[in-house]
C-alpha cells in the first residue's frame, strides 16, 4: 500500500470518528441548560469558555434591582469593574454606606469573581458577607445600600 492511500485511510478514520463523536453528543445532549453560542448559534460544549467555531464568548451583567442605580444595566465588559463612592470607580455610588474602593469584580478563567476591597461595611452576596466570591448567575450583591443581580448571557 502506498503512502497516499496510508494518509488518507488515517484521515478519513478521523474524520468519520469525529462524525460519530458529534452525533452520539448530539443525541445525548439535553435541550435544557445545553450552552448555544451567541454569535453562529451552534451549541457549546460546557468545558467551553468561548466558542471554538466563531470566538463568541458569553458575557455577564448586573442588573440593579435597588438603591440609586436601580431599574439600570451593567454590562461586565472590562478585566475588572469597581464599585465605591468616589470618581475613578466603574460604578459610582453616592452612599454614606460605601467606602471609597469598595469592591471589585474581575473575570477570571471565563467566571467572575467578586471581592471585598477592604471596605469598612463588607461585601454581601445572597446575604452573606463575603470576603471573595466566584459569581453564579442569579446571585444577589450588595455593596452599601446598593443591590443587584449578577446575570450571565
Amino acid at each position: 500500500m502506498s503512502t497516499d492511500g496510508l494518509i488518507g485511510i488515517i484521515v478519513g478514520g478521523a474524520v468519520l470518528l469525529l462524525l460519530i463523536i458529534v452525533l452520539v453528543a448530539k443525541k445525548n445532549a439535553s435541550p435544557v441548560g445545553q450552552k448555544i453560542c451567541g454569535g453562529c448559534k451552534r451549541v457549546m460544549l460546557p468545558v467551553w469558555v468561548k466558542c471554538l467555531f466563531c470566538g463568541w464568548a458569553p458575557g455577564a451583567r448586573l442588573e440593579f434591582i435597588l438603591g440609586p442605580m436601580a431599574n439600570q444595566v451593567l454590562q461586565l465588559a472590562e478585566e475588572v469593574t469597581t464599585m465605591g463612592s468616589v470618581a475613578g470607580n466603574t460604578v459610582v455610588l453616592a452612599d454614606p454606606a460605601v467606602s471609597r474602593k469598595h469592591a471589585g469584580i474581575r473575570k477570571v478563567d471565563g467566571a467572575f469573581e467578586l471581592a471585598d476591597l477592604g471596605s469598612t461595611n463588607g461585601v454581601y452576596v445572597n446575604g452573606h458577607k463575603v470576603p471573595k466570591k466566584t459569581l453564579e448567575p442569579g446571585d444577589i450583591i450588595r455593596v452599601g445600600n446598593t443591590e443587584a443581580v449578577f446575570k450571565r448571557d
